[in-house]
C-alpha cells in the first residue's frame, strides 16, 4: 500500500514544507494545515509533548494519521512539526495493525533536512500470528466508551489528557476493528488543550487536559455484550478479528446497529460467552439474528452469503438440519436465494442425501410453523420424490403425504397402487377427492383396479370420478367382474356403468366368455333397443350365447329374448332367442313370470284370437316358431330345439 505524507513546520510562520502530494481540493489541502497546527498540548511525562490526530479526507479519498511534536528548538514560541501520512481510504480494510503506523512516524529536524517528507511510503501488510499479537495496556472500560461512541456516532467524547500515557494506541487500536465505512466519519486527537474542530464540528474523540464535560462513562459491565467480546479482542491484540469485521464493511455501512449485528454473529459462533448451546442451537441463534438485522433481501449480502455458504455451515450443522432451519424459521424475504446458493446446495443436498431428504420433509411438517421457501420446498417435494419413495410415505408417514399433497396434489400420480394395503388406499381417497385435487390427479385406472381388489365400497361421487376421469373404468370394472364368479357390480358402479354402452360393447366384442354377474350387470346397463346397440350388431352379443347352461335370471333372459329380436335372421340373434326362450315359458307356464319381463318381451309377441289372448305361452310358441320359418329353419329342427322335450312337442304342433 502506498501512503503520502506531508511534512508541516514553522518557517516564517506555519506552512507546508514537503510533500509526496498535493490534494487536488484545496479546502482539504487547508484543513491539514490547520489540523497540523499546534493544540497547545503540553505533556512533561512524554518530554516532546507529541500527540496524534487522525481524521478523513472523504473529497481526496485519503484518511491522516497525523504526528505533531513540539518544536522547542524553534526561536519562537509555539512551533511544532507535523508529520501527516495519508492512508488510501479505498486501503483501510486490507491494514493489518493500524498501530504500526506509528513506526513510519520520524520527527524532522533542521540538520537532516525534508526529502524524506517528499516521497511516499510503501506499507506492506502483513499476517499476524496469534502468539505475536501486542496487548493493549489500557483502561479496559475506557476502551469499550470509546468503541461504543465511534461505532454508534454518539458525538464527541472527551477525556482528561494524562490519565493514559499513550492513548494514541487506544484510538489506533479502535480503528483496528472498524470498517472504512464507519472510519470515514471518525475522527480524534490525542493530545489538546483545548477542543478541536474539523468544519466546524468537534472532533469524535479528545484527550484534553483542559475541563472536561460530555465524557461518556459507562462501566464494561453495563455495556451490550458486543462492546464486552470487542474489547476482550482489542485489549488482547487480537488484530485477525478486526480484519474479520473488516470484511463486512459492506454490510455495517455507516450503521453502529449492523455493526453490533456482525459482532454479535461472530460472537454467538465462537460461544465467546459460553453459553453450553450446541453447534446447530447457535447456527439457529445466527440465522434469527440475521434476518432481525438485516431483514431486507439487500441488506446483510456478505454476512448471508458467508453463513449459508456449504462449507462454513456445515461447521456448525449437517445439510438435514441448515434446510430445516431455513424452512422454518422467519426468513421470509431476508435472503437471495441466487446470491446464495441456496437452492444449488439444496440440489445437492437432495441427489446425495435421499434418505435424509425424507426425513427433512417430515421434519419440516411437523415443525408447526413452515416459511414461504419450505413451503415450496415441500411443493416441489412432488416432482423429486420417487414413486417408491412416495408409496413409502404414504405406508409410514401419512401426516407427511397428506402435506405435500395439499400443496402439490401431483404426488398423488406417483402413488404405486399395487404396493399400498388396504387401509393405506382408504387413507388416501380423501385427499383425492378433495377439490384442490381434481384435475390433477390422473392415475384413475389404477386406483380403480385397487379399491376393486381390496373391496373398498366405492361410493357415489368416487364412482362418478372414476368414470369421468378414468380411461379404461368399463373394461377394468367388466374385467374385474368377469375373472370371479363371486364378484359383481354394485349399485353404485352400475348407474355409472348404463352411462358407458359403447365402452360396454367394445369390452363384450373382446371376449369370448362372460360370467353371470357381468351378465347381469350388462342387463342393467344396456337399453337393448337403443340406436347404438343396434348399430354395432348381433356379434357383439356372441359371449350371452355361452351363457346357455348357466342358471339366469328372468331379467337377463327377457332381455335376451327381447334383444335378438333387433336383427330378426342373424344366427347369433337366433341362438340368443333359443337360449332364452324355454326358461322364459316355463316361468310363464308356472304363472311365475312377473309383470315386467313379460312387458320387456310382449311387443314381440304373435297375436291370438281375442278368446285366446290370455295364453301368454301358446303367444311365446307362435312368436318362436314364426320367426324360425322366416329365418329358413326346418319343422325338423324343433325336436332338439329345446332341452325340453315338451316344449318342442308343442312347438312342431304350432309348425
Amino acid at each position: 500500500m502506498r501512503i503520502e505524507q506531508i511534512l508541516h513546520g514553522y518557517d516564517n510562520g506555519h506552512r507546508m514544507l514537503a510533500a509526496s502530494v498535493l490534494l487536488k481540493d484545496t479546502r482539504e489541502m487547508e484543513l491539514v494545515a490547520i489540523l497540523s497546527d499546534w493544540s497547545e498540548y503540553v505533556d512533561g511525562d512524554n518530554g516532546d509533548s507529541s500527540y496524534v490526530t487522525a481524521y478523513p479526507l472523504k473529497n481526496s479519498g485519503f484518511y491522516v494519521i497525523a504526528k505533531t511534536w513540539y518544536a522547542g528548538e524553534m526561536k519562537r514560541p509555539g512551533c511544532v512539526w507535523t508529520q501527516s501520512l495519508l492512508l488510501p481510504m479505498s486501503e483501510l480494510n486490507r491494514i493489518d495493525d493500524f498501530r504500526r503506523i506509528i513506526d513510519y512516524f520520524k520527527r524532522p529536524s533542521m540538520e537532516d533536512g525534508f526529502e524524506y517528507y517528499s516521497h511516499p511510503i510503501d506499507f506492506v501488510n502483513k499476517y499476524i500470528l496469534q502468539e505475536s499479537y501486542q496487548k493493549l495496556e489500557a483502561d479496559g472500560e475506557r476502551v469499550g466508551n470509546i468503541l461504543t461512541s465511534l461505532v454508534q456516532n454518539a458525538g464527541p467524547i472527551y477525556y482528561k489528557a494524562g490519565v493514559e500515557s499513550h492513548p494514541e494506541l487506544i484510538l489506533l487500536s479502535i480503528m483496528n476493528v472498524l470498517p472504512a465505512t464507519i472510519l470515514q466519519r471518525v475522527s480524534w486527537c490525542s493530545g489538546s488543550a483545548y477542543v478541536r474542530k474539523m468544519n466546524g464540528q468537534p472532533l469524535s474523540c479528545q484527550f484534553l487536559t483542559g475541563n472536561v464535560e460530555g465524557g461518556s462513562f459507562i462501566s464494561l459491565e453495563a455495556q451490550p455484550l458486543w462492546v464486552k467480546y470487542m474489547v476482550f479482542g482489542i485489549m488482547r491484540g487480537d488484530v485477525n478479528k478486526g480484519q474479520l469485521i473488516r470484511m463486512f464493511a459492506e454490510d455495517i455501512q455507516e450503521n453502529g446497529a449492523n455493526y453490533a449485528a456482525v459482532v454479535s454473529v461472530l460472537y454467538t459462533l465462537e460461544d465467546f460467552f459460553k453459553t453450553n448451546k450446541t453447534s446447530e442451537e447457535r447456527y439457529k441463534e445466527v440465522l434469527e439474528l440475521i434476518a432481525e438485522s438485516f431483514p431486507h433481501v439487500n441488506d446483510g449480502k456478505v454476512i448471508k452469503k458467508l453463513c449459508t455458504n456449504k462449507f462454513f455451515s456445515n461447521r456448525y450443522c449437517q445439510d438435514e438440519t441448515f434446510f430445516y432451519f431455513f424452512s422454518t424459521l422467519s426468513l421470509d424475504g431476508v435472503f437471495d436465494i441466487e446470491d446464495t446458493k441456496i437452492n444449488e446446495k439444496f440440489n445437492d443436498f437432495v441427489t446425495s442425501n435421499r434418505s435424509q431428504y425424507t426425513s427433512l420433509l417430515n421434519k419440516i411438517v411437523n415443525a408447526g410453523t413452515v416459511n414461504a421457501w419450505g413451503k415450496a420446498l415441500l411443493k416441489d417435494s412432488a416432482d423429486i420424490l420417487t414413486e417408491e419413495e412416495v408409496s413409502q410415505i404414504v405406508v409410514n408417514n401419512n401426516h407427511l403425504f397428506n402435506a405435500i399433497s395439499l400443496l402439490n396434489p401431483s404426488i398423488l400420480n406417483k402413488i404405486k397402487w399395487s404396493e399400498l394395503k388396504r387401509n393405506d388406499v382408504e387413507s388416501v381417497l380423501p385427499i383425492i377427492m378433495d377439490i384442490r385435487s381434481q384435475g390433477v390427479f390422473a392415475d384413475w385406472d389404477d386406483l380403480f383396479k385397487k379399491l376393486l381388489g381390496e373391496g373398498i365400497e366405492i361410493r357415489g361421487s368416487l364412482a362418478s370420478l372414476i368414470f369421468v376421469n378414468g380411461r379404461n373404468a368399463t373394461s377394468i370394472l367388466l374385467n374385474y367382474v368377469n375373472s370371479n364368479n363371486n364378484h359383481f357390480v354394485g349399485f353404485e358402479l352400475g348407474k355409472q356403468l348404463s352411462k358407458q354402452i359403447s365402452a360396454i360393447l367394445t369390452w363384450l366384442e373382446s371376449e369370448n366368455a362372460i360370467t353371470v354377474n357381468v351378465a347381469n350387470a350388462i342387463v342393467n346397463a344396456v337399453d337393448e333397443h337403443s340406436n347404438l346397440v343396434i348399430s354395432r350388431g348381433a356379434k357383439v352379443w356372441q359371449p350371452f350365447v355361452g351363457l346357455e347352461f348357466q342358471n339366469l335370471r328372468a331379467e337377463v333372459y327377457a332381455f335376451m329374448f327381447s334383444l335378438s329380436f333387433n336383427w330378426p335372421t342373424n344366427q347369433t340373434a337366433l341362438e340368443l332367442m333359443r337360449i332364452s326362450f324355454p326358461p322364459l315359458y316355463i316361468l310363464q307356464a308356472n304363472e311365475s313370470l312377473r309383470y315386467e319381463e313379460w312387458a320387456r318381451i310382449s311387443q314381440y309377441m304373435e297375436p291370438l284370437s281375442f278368446w285366446e289372448d290370455w295364453n301368454k305361452c301358446k303367444k311365446m310358441r307362435k312368436t318362436v316358431v314364426k320367426r324360425l320359418k322366416q329365418a329358413g329353419y326346418s319343422m325338423n329342427q324343433l325336436y332338439q330345439y329345446t332341452p325340453d322335450a315338451e316344449i318342442n312337442k308343442q312347438l312342431i304342433r304350432m309348425w
